[in-house]
């Protein structure tokens, strides 16, 4: 075998580790997850992590829920249930979704509540301090819609209309269609929803902050390698609304704020409020980390990455990284991943409607298999382009590649085990091309845009070739368990133990021969049908229809 070569497993147990603080989405504590908000920011965040890990590096996931969420006082006015009741629940229930698909969360904290609860609002007094004192704080008259039936401002989920940037249907705040923010008053059209109405208007005042420079905050999404269709979303907002960004909202449910105008409630604007929540995270890495920083200071060296649908580029962009660039005492995200959104039947998810396929629900059917579903989902391209769960689709990946094509090459390699207590080294061939596809899934998941299905094509590249399954089984066997980590950990881990290894698959311990365990149970994935989906399928399915 050669020495020459420096490739990812020859070195991985020389090189350095490196941090990584990964921060997928706060998600809104009034429903379960569904395998739209998976095959987007969770996926990508958890694959990052699991090569980052597996590599030797030191990587903490860390979110939470964004509990302040206007959509919180719809949920508790038709529950008849407290908002923070309400958020405890599906804070638990959406933490059981995530450990369904196997997405590691290392901390997954409610700023409501303690441990967190403290410290989340100390940080946004601190924040708000300082911006005041850098002169980024300012107040604004703005026109406001309010029922006086229903006696609340018809703001959030109150409030619907057309968007003023693409005139698709709106909420008062942004357009889920193009990703565009607003103030109530831009709105066009404007009614009042939930039964909330006729309106008036009425001039309240309100905290904003100042933009920061546009050239600074371009220059800086240019070199977080934001694409450029985004950077235009974040333009198209700077130049209507003037770059402010919203601090505070006539809501009564969030952190409280002074109130100025009598009789109406001023509380933190949640998208202001996702900054703050970006720094405790930075904190919680701290600690939990042991580097005793906060991962956002000037001098850290911890990558800090963000993972987020396209309907939060402008609540990141602007006021994360562009709050950062105001705040002037710590560092931006070092990435923001975007992803498209991910439909069901062409249509997208939408648990208003119904029309989902929940997280936890899919994995726990029978015939259904945790690591297909992550498989499945990885070979989208939501980088690039919208795309849409099909139920055939995954049926016939699931019987042709996984149970038709992977799963016979599994139990081949494992009979070629029978006669090994210790294998003779790899090739360097061998492991010269396993190294190339590990470096290409580096490429596909550490940059600064996630490319899951890369990524894909490279573990499917090394199991396919049957002429190194022929060469030597173990090392076959052991080149699937790495390339598959990141995309089907069950699967990766039970091969690295079945071979005689301990815990996760780790490159510094890839070339150490071990002696492989006499198989006990069945290696790989079976058949399934479409009757085997339709329990978790919704009404709105063609084949819950059918």
């Amino acid at each position: 075998m050669s020495t020459r070569s420096t490739g990812i497993i020859r070195s991985a147990g020389s090189r350095s580790p490196r941090h990584y603080l990964l921060v997928p989405p706060e998600p809104t504590p009034n429903g379960r997850l569904h395998l739209g908000h998976i095959a987007g920011p969770y996926l990508r965040s958890d694959m990052l992590s699991r090569f980052a890990r597996m590599r030797g590096d030191l990587p903490l996931t860390i979110t939470g829920i964004d509990v302040y969420e206007p959509y919180m006082t719809l949920k508790s006015a038709v529950d008849g249930r407290p908002e923070g009741e309400i958020a405890a629940e599906y804070h638990a229930l959406i933490a059981e979704d995530l450990a369904a698909m196997d997405i590691g969360l290392d901390a997954f904290v409610n700023p409501a509540e303690e441990p967190w609860r403290t410290a989340f609002e100390d940080e946004v007094a601190g924040c708000l301090r300082r911006l005041r004192e850098r002169g980024a704080v300012t107040t604004l008259r703005e026109r406001v819609p309010y029922s006086p039936s229903a006696g609340r401002f018809a703001v959030g989920p109150w409030l619907a209309g057309r968007c003023p940037d693409c005139d698709a249907g709106a909420g008062s705040y942004f357009c889920e269609a193009c990703g565009g923010h607003f103030r109530p008053e831009n709105l066009r059209d404007p009614e009042g929803t939930n039964e909330v109405g006729p309106l008036e208007w009425r001039e309240i005042t309100s905290l904003f902050l100042r933009p920061a420079d546009p050239r600074d905050l371009g220059a800086r999404m240019a070199d977080i390698g934001v694409p450029a269709r985004y950077q235009e979303t974040v333009r198209r907002y700077l130049s209507r609304e003037g770059g402010m960004v919203r601090v505070s909202a006539p809501e009564r449910w969030g952190i409280p704020l002074d109130e100025v105008d009598p009789g109406v409630p001023r509380t933190l604007f949640p998208y202001a409020g996702i900054f703050m929540f970006a720094r405790l995270t930075g904190a919680v890495h701290g600690s939990l980390s042991g580097t005793g920083v906060n991962a956002f200071d000037p001098g850290s060296d911890v990558v800090t990455v963000t993972s987020l649908g396209v309907d939060n580029v402008v609540p990141t962009l602007v006021c994360i990284v562009g709050t950062s660039l105001l705040h002037g005492d710590m560092k931006t995200y070092d990435r923001t991943l975007i992803n498209e959104f991910y439909g069901l039947e062409g249509e997208k998810f939408s648990t208003s409607r119904g029309h989902v396929i929940g997280a936890a629900d899919i994995a726990g059917t029978p015939n259904v298999d945790v690591d297909a579903v992550r498989y499945f989902l990885a070979g989208t391209r939501l980088e690039e382009r919208r795309e849409s769960m099909e139920p055939e689709s995954f049926v016939e990946v699931v019987n042709q590649r996984l149970a038709g094509g992977l799963t016979p090459l599994l139990e081949r390699a494992r009979r070629g085990l029978a006669e090994v207590s210790v294998p003779e080294a790899i090739s360097d061939a061998q492991l010269t091309r396993l190294e190339t596809l590990l470096d290409r899934q580096r490429s596909a998941l550490d940059g600064p845009v996630v490319a899951t299905s890369r990524a894909l094509e490279a573990f499917d590249a090394w199991w396919q070739s049957v002429a190194d399954l022929d060469e030597s089984a173990y090392w076959w066997l052991k080149g699937v368990s790495v390339l598959g980590f990141p995309i089907m950990p069950r699967l990766s881990r039970r091969i690295w133990e079945d071979l005689g290894g301990v815990g996760e698959p780790r490159l510094a311990d890839f070339l150490a021969p071990t002696s492989p365990c006499e198989a006990t149970r069945p290696l790989g994935f079976g058949t399934m049908s479409i009757g085997d989906l339709v329990p978790v399928l919704p009404a709105t399915s063609r084949y819950a229809l059918a």
